[in-house]
């Protein structure tokens, strides 16, 4: 089994649940979800984003990145507060293509968010009686 199955595993049994309770949170089946514990099939990027909020662990950990579920939110705070701009030019140049492409769609999205929560702030002061 592979470190992504064993921890959906551990974590479903680690909270008294089973995996006919967990398709249900991510909306599927008992035997799709069986086959994500197994590594048989491969898990969307959605189900793991609902999976990491359901658990509240980070999705690193969920893929064997990281051997710990979460950071503290004190640590986390930290490191935010400390980062550069080179630090993650640093760290994107590593990235390949995918990952890279990935990035600048997120990117976009935030800038799109920005502009979007802009307008409307705008549009609420040029018309306050909305």
């Amino acid at each position: 089994m592979g470190i992504l199955g064993e921890r959906l595993r551990l974590l479903h049994e680690k909270n008294g649940k089973t995996q006919e309770d967990i398709s249900k949170v991510i909306g599927t089946t008992q035997q799709i979800y069986s086959r994500y514990e197994t590594n048989k099939t491969e898990l969307p990027v959605r189900h793991l984003l609902n999976l990491s909020s359901y658990y509240n662990v980070s999705t690193d950990y969920l893929l064997g990145r990281i051997d710990y579920p979460k950071i503290a939110p004190e640590f986390s705070s930290s490191l935010i507060q400390n980062v550069t701009i080179g630090d993650f030019v640093c760290r994107i140049d590593s990235f390949n293509s995918k990952s890279k492409r990935l990035l600048v769609d997120y990117v976009n999205y935030l800038t799109y968010m920005e502009n979007t929560e802009k307008l409307k702030k705008d549009d609420k002061t040029k018309n306050p009686i909305q």
